[in-house]
Parts: structure tokens; sequence; C-alpha cells
């Protein structure tokens, strides 16, 4: 399953928190891969549960914090 954070857009962030760590817990359960892609300033580090580690999820972060950052070459 693949979405992109526009999902999220008029969520709440108590919300998005629920959802990210459902999604975790069926992809665990029914074995399959669930990849979103967010701006790190979207995600709902406060809100997720105790316990729950975001970051352990994480594959891939892209930066454009130096000259070699962006996705294939294009900067954003």
């Amino acid at each position: 399953l693949i979405h992109d954070s526009i999902l999220f857009a008029d969520v709440d962030e108590r919300q998005k928190a629920l959802a990210l760590e459902l999604a975790a817990k069926e992809a665990e359960r029914l074995n399959f891969q669930y990849v979103c892609t967010m701006n790190s300033d979207t995600i709902p580090r406060n809100d997720f549960s105790e316990g729950f580690d975001f970051d352990k999820y994480v594959r891939l972060t892209l930066s454009d914090a130096t000259d070699d950052g962006g996705l294939l070459g294009i900067r954003f």
C-alpha cells in the first residue's frame, strides 16, 4: 500500500498518529508493506502511543540540506 501524505491534509495530529500506528500494526500482522511519504515537519511525534517507535519504520530520508540532496537529481 502506497500513498502520499496529502491523504492526511485535513487530519489532526492525533488521528495521523493513530493511522500510522494502525498501518504499522496491520502491515506486520498481514505481512504487507506500507509506504507513506511525509514531510518531516508533519510527523505527529508528540501524538504516538507510548512505546511506538516511528523511526524504526523509516527506510529513506531525503534532504535538500546539501547540493547532492533531492531525488533523482531533482531538488525540492
